[in-house]
């Protein structure tokens, strides 16, 4: 059987309900911080699904003998990880789309319209 409360006159002392009080508030202030740092954690999901996003669009490595047959045969091989037409190669379509960006950035935060053709890109550095 299940005995609810034998002696109901029971006295809580003031020692007994400030350790109660301490007690309830560390656990709410523990959980709340788990909260913030769950919450904190979620900024980093995106980054893991684009790193394997990333690493399932990698080519396959080039062996040592298909870079010298391509070599042999006068083929263009780019460095890895390095595709055609990137901004490390600096083709002029990247460079047009770099220069309408800022164009409208410019013009953006003037207010008067800025030409893309009157913009000078002189070098483009990777951070």
């Amino acid at each position: 059987m299940l005995i609810l409360l034998q002696d109901t006159t029971a006295e809580v002392t003031i020692p007994e309900a400030l350790l109660h009080t301490c007690i309830s508030m560390a656990i709410v202030f523990a959980v709340l911080i788990l909260i913030s740092f769950i919450i904190y954690l979620l900024k980093f999901i995106p980054a893991l699904f684009a790193a394997k996003e990333m690493k399932k669009n990698m080519p396959a490595p080039q062996g040592r003998e298909e870079a010298e047959k391509s070599a042999a045969t006068g083929a263009a091989v780019s460095a890895p990880g390095v595709a055609a037409g990137s901004p490390e190669e600096g083709g002029p379509q990247i460079i047009a789309v770099i220069a309408a960006a800022i164009a409208a950035q410019m013009s953006e935060e003037t207010g008067a319209p800025v030409a893309p053709d009157g913009l000078v890109i002189r070098s483009i550095r990777r951070r």
